[in-house]
């Protein structure tokens, strides 16, 4: 996906009501919002206390370059998600914040919400137009083409991002891929400024067989499905205790989306459609090789080659099992720093499936980290602020810890020999004084590798795909295009719903394909449960939209 060869003919932009706080988006552009919010600073009390005495006054206290980005304080109001899992202390408190603080002159008050609250939190906040400056949630996310394109809750950042983003923009460009290219809207406007780990890699799945069993049983390594299936038989012979093929449902890493691209379907994380060879959207569910994939799992249920608990376990499950080792075949991510150093990835490789399989091919892309809302009074500091929080040294230290902590583990520091970036933490340190994953990051493939030393289990990624693709198992057109695509707000509310009632259909079909086979009288009777979900007219809405799309 070439910059130069990847061109997005984005619809019209939409003509909408004033519905909420700022009112629908009029289609001005980013600068104009922009100069807007900074203006509205005039004639009014700024958040220092201080009263401004018009707009030449509020400009003259901010600096397009260097360090104080404001030349009196300012307050920004600032939601951000953290992960449930996060236990970190506060804000106000953490070594990188305050740092931060003191070199743009920029006091933050944090609005900290956990993940599970997030959706009920942005709800309340909007209906009561009384809104952030600026949210932060790249784990959590916000609907753009609602409360950007629809309502205008939250401004097109374009032309901001351009002039105040230096250290942004400056990694953006020099990628031969784009890879903010997803976070266009309908209207043909970013309002996001996005959020990426690059990892150099190019597909989610992988697959990895026990190489122990291999070789105490003097088997060659299976070349296809039928091989593996004869394998499989054999590992069930050998270690009647064990489990030939560890998997779950509908299980994430461990899932049947990750079963699937071994019979050419290369499965979308989140939909039930994916993408040819000959860019054409294609339902996922109708496919003779779906039903293929139903026959093999139910043949492999039958023998007892697959966990008899593939129905029912979840993910924790499946980890532990594979934790302890006692596994023939699984997919997965990949080995390393997955819960299973001390099980399955100490005697186990990984397996190249053959032509026959598609992979979904996974593309590094940035997603919506952090927004602007419509009422921020001072928009271009806003904007250096965030450009501020991904200056390297600082970044590393709100995701990581704070520079050499030593036997502490909890940060980073330079590597001696090659003047890069290693991380030192060990993920061991309970409460954090850092914001972890929840910060804003962006780091493409190219920056990364210039400033960071990556650790073994990226590494390890790395060459899992670079081995895939030079197979030419990974599918040409990736499925992560029917993500970009220009849809409507409207568009996307009734393909949400559609979506719904088509993973329901799936999901609960697949029990009694796996347990009781399929027969020509159960394939056509899950066929007959799309009947009435208009599938035609849902494939055609994206085809319709991927088409305005040229793709390398």
């Amino acid at each position: 996906m070439k910059k130069k060869l990847l061109a997005l003919f984005l619809t019209a932009a939409m003509t909408v009501a004033c519905l909420a706080g700022c009112g629908g988006n009029d289609g001005g552009s980013s600068t104009e919002q922009g100069n807007a919010g900074a203006s509205n600073a005039a004639g009014t009390e700024n958040a220092a206390g201080g009263a401004d005495d018009g707009g030449a006054a509020a400009d003259s206290n901010f600096n397009e370059t260097g360090y104080p980005i404001v030349n009196e304080p300012i307050t920004l109001k600032v939601m951000i998600a953290i992960r449930d899992v996060d236990s970190l202390i506060d804000f106000a408190d953490m070594p990188g914040v305050q740092r931060l603080e003191e070199e743009t002159g920029i006091h933050v008050e944090w609005e900290v919400i956990k993940g599970s609250d997030w959706d009920t939190k942005v709800n309340l906040a909007f209906a009561s137009n009384e809104y952030p400056d600026v949210i932060i949630a790249p784990n959590s996310g916000l609907d753009d083409e609602e409360y950007g394109v629809t309502q205008g809750i939250i401004i097109p950042l374009d032309d901001l991002i351009d002039q105040y983003m230096p250290n942004y923009t400056s990694r953006r460009d020099a990628e031969d891929d784009d890879p903010t290219v997803s976070l266009v809207a309908s209207d043909g406007q970013i309002y996001s400024v996005g959020y990426l780990v690059g990892q150099n890699i190019n597909t989610n799945q992988h697959y990895f067989i026990n190489q122990d069993w291999l070789t105490e049983l003097n088997l060659e390594t299976p070349a296809n499905i039928d091989e593996l299936t004869e394998v499989l038989r054999q590992f069930k012979t050998a270690h009647p205790d064990g489990v030939p093929l560890e998997m779950g449902l509908d299980t994430g890493f461990y899932g049947i989306r990750y079963i699937l691209p071994l019979f050419g379907l290369p499965c979308d994380p989140d939909k039930w459609i994916y993408i040819d060879d000959n860019k054409q959207v294609q339902f996922l569910p109708m496919q003779e090789n779906f039903r293929k994939c139903m026959e093999w799992l139910h043949t492999l249920y039958d023998e007892g080659l697959v966990d008899p608990e593939v129905l029912s376990q979840d993910l924790n499950t499946i980890e532990t099992k594979l934790k302890e080792g006692n596994v023939g075949f699984f997919p997965a991510w990949r080995l390393l720093a997955m819960g299973f150093d001390d099980g399955v990835a100490k005697n186990s490789v990984l397996w190249m499936p053959d032509s026959s399989a598609s992979l979904y091919r996974y593309l590094e892309l940035a997603k919506p980290g952090a927004f602007v809302t419509c009422t921020n009074e001072n928009v271009p500091a806003t904007m250096r602020w965030l450009d501020a929080m991904l200056e390297t040294e600082m970044m590393f230290s709100l995701y990581y810890g704070e520079e050499g902590t030593g036997d502490q583990h909890t940060g980073w520091e330079y590597n001696a020999e090659n003047g890069k970036i290693d991380s030192t933490n060990d993920g061991s340190v309970e409460v954090k004084n850092y914001i972890d994953c929840n910060t804003m990051f962006f780091g493409p493939g190219k920056y990364l590798s210039e400033v960071f030393n990556m650790p073994e289990q990226r590494l390890e990624k790395t060459d899992y795909s670079l081995k895939y693709d030079a197979a030419g198992v990974i599918q040409k057109y990736s499925d992560d295009y029917l993500d970009m695509v220009p849809l409507t707000s409207e568009q996307l509310q009734t393909i949400t719903l559609k979506e719904t009632d088509i993973q329901n259909a799936v999901i609960e079909s697949l029990t009694p394909f796996i347990t009781d086979g399929v027969t020509d009288e159960s394939w056509n009777a899950f066929v007959s449960k799309f009947d009435g979900m208009d599938i035609e007219g849902y494939v055609k809405m994206y085809q319709d939209a991927l088409d305005t799309m040229t793709l390398d």
